[in-house]
């Protein structure tokens, strides 16, 4: 949610809310990749250091790939654009962690 909210900072032609938009998004990214690291450790029963380790592959596997893809939306649509499919990649990742935070649940009962 704070990253979006700096990501919706981000579109308005104002110098200090673009800087305060990327503070934001900036420390909303890092804040969720920080809790999601720590779920692997908390959700893996066994061989942590290689769910550990997957999820490091996938991060930066999929932050190259999706992030290459962010300039296929600059260039279709200006920064608007991007931070539509930004928004569209914060949802997805949101909806994710839903998932795996009630499949936790369900696990730990």
């Amino acid at each position: 949610m704070v990253s979006a909210a700096g990501l919706a900072l981000t579109l308005p032609n104002n110098l200090p809310l673009l800087l305060v938009g990327v503070l934001l998004f900036t420390a909303g990214f890092f804040a969720a990749h920080a809790t999601a690291s720590g779920w692997v450790g908390l959700l893996a029963r066994q061989h942590r250091a290689e769910a550990s380790a997957l999820y490091l592959f996938a991060y930066y596997a999929g932050s190259s790939a999706l992030g290459a893809c962010s300039g296929l939306a600059y260039a279709a649509g200006g920064w608007n654009a991007s931070v539509a499919y930004v928004c569209v990649l914060l949802a997805l990742g949101f909806a994710v962690a839903v998932l795996v935070a009630r499949r936790a649940r369900r696990t730990a009962r």
